[in-house]
């Protein structure tokens, strides 16, 4: 089974105004997902893993926005052709644009942008890029890739009822629907997602529902185009631990009878691993591990980037929550992204980094080593 999605050396990059200062969000950050598999991403809060998301959906608009990067995705049988004319509408380089059935859903962008490192500038055609993001995402965001973002109620218009909003999502894929058919349609899929009372609660307001019952109906607006992709921002941030198991059994249950493929995003390790195949450990916008689950987290010997293994060891175990043990800290704070880092992010908080390895760590970033097939960790002491 092949990949969805490929994400190449993405690079996003926005400017204070205040500080006038280039704001790092990410950098060089590198994501494969299989077709029907689950993906998770996972790190500390502000590491950049909202903006990853934010940034294959097509929706970062931000200046500078996403200055560099290749995100290849693989459309439905039905949204090739019209991927394929914007893809290569105004671009005389399409042919570097595709990689098998898979397209280049940033290609042409970098032509609106240019930047120099010494002092670092950027010139963006803001107009030009986003005419042409839009132009390539029109066919891709909702319909291929859909995404439930991290505060269910915020992405949720306070003042039109709840079958309202699922209706329009509908009718924006189904136009050719009636009335009745498409309110069917709504109730099927709130039914879909484990709300029971789908006619009361398409009357009702976005503020009326709890935040479990918010999750659920975002969940049932992503899954009214049956994606190749879902996108799932902290889907459990707010829940209590019942409802959380209940959203990731919804998530697996709508994957197996939709054929998709999931990036579960969050910060707690514990619930990841509950539910990916593979983990991608996210850290001051770079990619610091990724690969199986059984390498990245269950198996504790197995090689880990030092910040992986601090996430690992903070997971209480079920002796440490009945004796009441205290949890265990990652010590320092996370670095500063206004500032210019030289060297490995996590150095000032890293156990391992003594000696030549430490003098190596505060000049040079190090790469992603792979350290067994399909496992590939960032950091130096698993330079060959």
């Amino acid at each position: 089974m092949g990949n969805v999605a490929e994400l190449e050396r993405l690079k996003v990059y926005f400017y204070d105004q205040g500080d006038r200062r280039f704001i790092r969000a990410c950098e060089d950050v590198r994501l494969s997902i299989e077709e029907k598999g689950v993906l998770g991403l996972v790190g500390e809060s502000g590491c950049g893993k909202t903006v990853t998301a934010l940034s294959m959906m097509g929706l970062i608009d931000g200046e500078p926005g996403v200055i560099s990067g290749r995100f290849f995705f693989k459309p439905k049988e039905d949204d090739r052709r019209a991927l394929i004319f914007a893809v290569m509408r105004g671009n005389r380089k399409h042919r570097d644009c595709r990689k098998g059935e898979m397209f280049d859903l940033f290609c042409g962008l970098d032509g609106c942008i240019r930047f120099d490192r010494d002092p670092f500038t950027v010139i963006k055609d803001s107009e030009k890029w986003l005419r042409r993001s839009n132009r390539i995402m029109e066919e891709m965001r909702g319909k291929n890739i859909s995404m439930v973002f991290q505060n269910s109620r915020e992405a949720l218009n306070p003042f039109v009822p709840v079958g309202q909003q699922l209706i329009r999502a509908i009718q924006w894929l189904e136009r050719d629907k009636t009335k009745s058919d498409l309110e069917e349609r709504a109730e099927e899929l709130l039914l879909s997602v484990r709300i029971f009372n789908p006619g009361a609660v398409m009357n009702m307001h976005p503020d009326a529902l709890s935040i479990g019952m918010s999750q659920r109906v975002l969940i049932a607006i992503a899954l009214a185009s049956h994606p190749r992709l879902l996108i799932a921002d902290e889907p459990t941030t707010g829940l209590d631990t019942t409802n959380k198991h209940r959203i990731i059994e919804l998530l697996e249950e709508a994957m197996d009878q939709r054929n998709m493929a999931l990036l579960f995003i969050s910060h707690n390790i514990g619930i990841v691993r509950t539910i990916a195949q593979r983990i991608a450990v996210m850290y001051a916008g770079l990619i610091v591990e990724q690969g199986s689950r059984k390498e990245t987290v269950t198996v504790r010997r197995s090689p880990k980037h030092p910040y992986t293994e601090a996430l690992v060891s903070s997971i209480p175990t079920d002796a440490d929550i009945k004796r009441g043990k205290k949890l265990k800290e990652i010590q320092g704070i996370v670095p500063d992204n206004k500032i210019e880092i030289t060297g490995c992010p996590f150095l000032p908080r890293c156990p391992y980094a003594t000696g030549k390895i430490r003098r190596k760590c505060r000049t040079q970033c190090p790469d992603l080593f792979e350290v067994d097939p399909g496992h590939s960790i960032r950091c130096w002491l698993y330079a060959n």
